[in-house]
């Protein structure tokens, strides 16, 4: 393949300005009020633009200051946006102050010209982490109080409902806390003012948030600069409208997207109109989706204007798809293939391709699909929490490491991050490698301990390989770069010595400018932290004496996306993922609508229930008493199938929207009825998405449909079920990517029913894209087409068989060897299992019964874990288990010799393999036989018939253990059984306690002879072979049905994926 070089060449292009001259239906306005709608589409956002255009060269001719025209946006992305646009129009103007700003920034600066106090705007994401601080140490302070001790908190003023004060640190509970206080705020409501509310209608979460909203102010002051969030600054504005209009620097007020402003902020454009000479307000109601953050399109509506203009000319009339998907995998995959035809067959950049989700939790799945495909994907950064980008995750858990001992699995998890740089293959080699250094410690271990110390490396030159090394020395050389710039170095000074250390900004610079997948991804990274280094100037410029710790904490706490500062002058050639909310006010030659369901679309929840937020709002806003029922159900519909209408009218070219409807899955999914209206609306027909095995799966049944009834099969008149806008031709995705141009060639090489020239054409693409170096296309990288080298893995000498896994390698070794490899899980019934194991080794031991059973009835309370409604009855069960063990010993003592309990076993049965486990009980005949007693502690139901424990693996392999061995006496006074001459064998037995009865039920496995132990133990040489590898047998059966392997089982259906694509 050929290889790229590190550093790609950069060359400066001249660029040529296109100003796109625009005809519109009135003469742009000079003075006066003026109202702009229209639907979307229309240029209401155009027109403003224009007017602003011709108003600074109106001022520039006429001698006036252009700094007196201000662009108001309702947010700072849509400002960025409209202040790109303009750029490119007004490039040789310059003036004092920014033309375009949010409503937020005219009124901090607003408020700065009337107070003289230190002012500062905070994140919505720092006000959140705030505010939950706060609960936190209310909610510690009330536990505090319940055990009789002291908190961290003084004494709060804050008194939580009693039903409440268990949920104060969740993080639902802090956020619809914020919610309600900033809607209340935005009204300009005081704590005293909402205290009162709460008292006056009895609600006493009002008053409590009031008190808490008081606290949270005096805790704010504390700091001496006056720190607003939105909100507050908004209500503080307000406050002082009368000073504002007489020191309002503009003479032009142009706004966009009105209709997206909460009362305070357009009462405060309002006053700005009243004082100038041009205001030009755009707007459309029809857009108002903002309702659940307090926006409202009041003031649009009752703007009185000299002039109302309609824009009634579309300048949007896309085509239009709409594709339904029988699942949520084909759903991705249509989205994919829509989105890479248009790119490459129709030549359309991948930054004017769209794809719309309906909130932000459903971006991360869209986002892997398109990276897979190699489609380089772009997420704006304020739509994702900061601490949750990797590359600063990784970044402060390096910082942590400074001063901190990381758990293994923080280190193993720096190790394969960015900082380390190492993949998990590389990882698992490094940690053999440590264990061969130090046997007697966890290779985990000395991975921690080597990365966090100051000592030299030892010379692991025969252990490590060159690149096992470099990573150790990676790692301890930024940590090292960290601890000394946190000597004497700001939070800044640490932070960016370990960030200079990993050496990624260079490589992620030279990925970023080559593009594609990678790129895009590389310069998200590079977003991100920028955005960390922003926040660290921020948070060292109002903390200069704050710890390393404090800000780690700081950036981990906030669970809200981070506000960006705005650098870029344009974005990288990426396709857009963005929410339904974030299309407002934006186009895109291709928008694709993904996922419309219903349920999630429209999404009818009430906002902010607990703390009764509508009601409030219904008060304030419109004097509902909140004692009066109100349903805004039709109102939260109005405002889903507003943002459906916005999110489906941002398309210049093409528009498809995408739904899934699968009926019999186990959650039935179906399409959203915004989705069926737009299909009746515009007259369209679904197209239906399925994978290949439905389609096969439909076409075979059609078929047989057709012989049925004697007709002719037309593949063209494939019906479908989806209903009456899922009706039309079934269409198999084909993403139109290498990975799966790849994947479906090797599918036909593979395939025993493919035809000989379509398999000799498939053979030829696949020479000729392995020749060029495409990944997958040489049958040597096929996990089918290679073979394990059975000589590359050591046979062990010795080979230890349990009797336990015999019966599980007899039935499945694939199965036996492979679950054992994974973690344990246990259950309620394997601890009552090991409770009852160890009570009936101590009554064989002699401890008294009774004191045995108390002591085990506790341990069981303290490990129970099931349901508590349940507990009793588990409780009783596990009594009458313990009881019927107790009286089953005593009832045999008359016929049986105790010997011992959890006798070890290890006896070499022929050369090379030995039999090594536990019985769990020996006891001797009164013919001086031994008999093996083994406990099984499940319900009567799982007592296997006597034919089957004649044959039990477990039991014939205790037999023939004592057939080959002999019992000794440790020092420990232990019976153990080792290699020997043989016992003699009474028989062996299982014990079910829980039989059906009401004493315990036992089936009884009788003395083998010689021939029968020969016959098993000829079983065993094939098992060794299993568990020595490198090969293991799948062998289907029965236990299949209960298998957590099936899905990746060569011997099922399902599971052939791994070799067979």
């Amino acid at each position: 393949m050929r290889r790229m070089h590190p550093n790609p060449e950069v060359r400066l292009v001249s660029h040529t300005r296109q100003v796109q001259q625009r005809q519109w239906p009135v003469e742009l306005p000079a003075a006066g009020v003026w109202k702009i709608t229209g639907p979307a589409g229309s240029g209401v956002s155009s027109f403003l633009i224009d007017t602003t255009v011709e108003r600074v060269e109106q001022c520039l001719a006429e001698g006036k200051d252009p700094s007196g025209i201000v662009v108001i946006a309702p947010s700072k992305e849509s400002g960025a946006r409209l202040r790109r646009e303009l750029s490119e129009k007004v490039s040789q103007y310059y003036s004092q102050g920014p033309l375009v700003r949010s409503i937020h920034s005219v009124a901090f600066g607003l408020l700065r010209l009337v107070t003289d106090l230190p002012l500062r705007l905070i994140s919505g994401a720092e006000q959140d982490a705030m505010m939950r601080e706060i609960l936190r140490l209310q909610a510690q302070e009330y536990s505090a109080a319940a055990a009789g001790s002291e908190s961290e908190l003084a004494v709060s003023s804050v008194d939580w409902p009693v039903d409440v004060r268990p949920a104060l640190s969740y993080l639902g509970f802090g956020r619809q806390l914020r919610d309600f206080l900033l809607r209340a705020v935005e009204r300009g409501v005081s704590a005293q003012q909402l205290e009162d509310l709460g008292r006056e209608f009895q609600r006493p979460m009002w008053t409590a948030a009031a008190q808490f909203l008081r606290e949270y102010t005096q805790m704010m002051e504390l700091e001496g600069t006056y720190r607003y969030s939105a909100a507050e600054l908004m209500a503080e504005v307000s406050r002082n409208l009368d000073e504002i209009r007489e020191l309002s620097p503009w003479h032009t007020i142009i706004v966009d997207d009105a209709q997206l402003l909460d009362p305070t902020a357009g009462r405060l454009v309002q006053t700005l109109i009243d004082g100038c000479d041009l205001a030009v307000v755009g707007g459309n109601r029809e857009h108002a989706i903002f309702h659940f953050r307090g926006a409202s399109s009041e003031f649009f509506d009752q703007l009185s204007a000299d002039q109302s203009v309609e824009l009634r000319d579309m300048h949007r009339s896309p085509q239009r798809r709409a594709l339904v998907a029988d699942s949520g995998t084909e759903n991705s995959a249509a989205v994919v293939d829509a989105v890479r035809r248009r790119h490459l067959d129709d030549g359309i950049s991948w930054s004017d391709i769209a794809v719309v989700v309906r909130s932000s939790a459903d971006m991360a799945g869209i986002r892997r699909s398109l990276l897979a495909a190699g489609v380089p994907v772009y997420i704006s950064p304020t739509d994702t929490v900061l601490a949750e980008q990797p590359v600063v995750a990784h970044l402060l858990l390096g910082i942590r490491a400074l001063q901190e001992d990381l758990s293994r699995a923080e280190m193993e998890k720096l190790v394969l991050g960015p900082v380390g740089g190492a993949d998990p293959v590389t990882l698992r080699r490094l940690i053999r490698g440590l264990r061969r250094f130090n046997p007697e410690q966890r290779g985990s271990d000395s991975l921690v301990h080597l990365l966090s110390t100051d000592e030299a490396l030892p010379d692991f030159a025969e252990l490590l390989t060159e690149r096992e090394i470099d990573i150790l020395v990676r790692i301890r050389g930024v940590i090292q770069a960290g601890r000394e710039a946190l000597q004497d170095g700001s939070v800044e000074d640490v932070l960016w010595a370990v960030w200079d250390a990993t050496e990624l900004s260079s490589r992620m610079a030279a990925t970023a400018l080559r593009g594609g997948a990678a790129g895009s991804q590389a310069d998200r990274d590079l977003d991100a932290v920028m955005t960390l280094f922003d926040t660290a100037g921020d948070f060292v410029e109002r903390r200069p004496d704050a710890s390393v710790e404090t800000f780690v904490q700081h950036i981990v706490e906030q669970e809200l996306p981070t506000g960006v500062r705005e650098r870029r002058g344009s974005r990288t050639d990426s396709v857009e993922i963005v929410s339904a909310h974030g299309t407002i006010g934006r186009e895109w030659d291709t928008v694709v609508v993904s996922g419309v369901q219903e349920g999630s679309w429209p999404d009818l929840s009430e906002t902010g229930s607990l703390f009764g937020q509508e009601d409030l709002v219904d008060f304030l806003d419109d004097g509902i008493a909140p004692d009066e029922y109100v349903s805004h159900a039709t109102d939260r519909l109005g405002e889903e199938r507003r943002l459906f209408r916005v999110a489906t009218s941002r398309a210049r070219a093409l528009q498809i929207v995408t739904a899934v409807y699968a009926p019999h899955a186990d959650e039935i999914i179906e399409p959203s009825r915004f989705f069926h209206a737009w299909c009746l609306k515009f007259d369209l027909e679904p197209e239906r998405i399925v994978s290949a095995a439905t389609a096969q799966d439909q076409e075979e049944a059609l078929k047989r449909a057709a012989a049925a009834a004697k007709e002719p099969y037309d593949a063209e008149s494939g019906a479908d079920t989806a209903g009456e806008t899922h009706t039309g031709g079934l269409t198999v995705p084909r993403v139109l990517s290498v990975s799966a141009l790849v994947a479906e060639l090797r599918r036909v090489v593979c395939s025993p029913d493919s035809g000989e020239q379509e398999t000799r054409q498939a053979v030829r693409q696949l020479a000729r894209m392995a020749k060029a170096g495409v990944p997958g296309a040489d049958p040597a990288q096929w996990w089918a087409a290679t073979e394990t080298v059975a000589g590359e893995v050591p046979k062990p000498e010795r080979t230890r068989l349990s009797p336990s896994r015999i019966r599980g390698l007899l039935d499945c070794p694939m199965r036996e060897v492979v679950e054992k490899l994974g973690d344990p899980t246990s259950t309620d019934a394997m601890r009552q299992g090991t409770l009852v194991h160890a009570y009936f080794e101590a009554l064989g031991r002699g401890v008294d019964p009774e004191w045995a059973q108390i002591k085990t009835e506790a341990a069981y309370q303290e490990t129970y874990r099931g349901p508590v409604w349940r507990q009793a009855a588990e409780k009783a069960r596990f009594t009458q288990l313990l009881e019927r063990s107790k009286a089953w010993i005593v009832s045999t003592r008359d016929a049986l010799e105790y010997v011992g309990s959890e006798v070890d076993v290890f006896v070499e049965i022929m050369p090379g393999i030995s039999i090594g486990g536990r019985i769990d009980r020996l006891e001797k005949d009164e013919a001086g036989n031994y008999v093996i007693v083994d406990l099984k502690t499940s319900s009567s139901s799982a007592m296997p018939s006597f034919r089957e424990t004649a044959k039990n693996p477990q039991l014939s392999a205790y037999q023939l253990a004592l057939s080959k061995g002999k019992l000794i006496t440790d020092q420990k006074q232990e019976v153990r059984v080792v290699t020997g001459d043989g016992v003699e064998i009474g028989m062996a037995m299982l014990l079910y306690p829980m039989g059906r009865t009401k004493a315990a039920g036992t089936r009884e496995q009788p003395r083998l002879d010689e021939e029968q132990l020969q016959e098993f133990q000829a079983q065993l040489p094939p098992l060794v072979e299993e568990l020595s590898g490198p090969t293991v047998t799948a062998r289907p059966g029965e236990h299949c049905d209960f298998c957590s392997l099936r899905p990746v089982c060569p011997a099922q259906g399902e599971g052939e994926v791994i070799t067979n694509v």
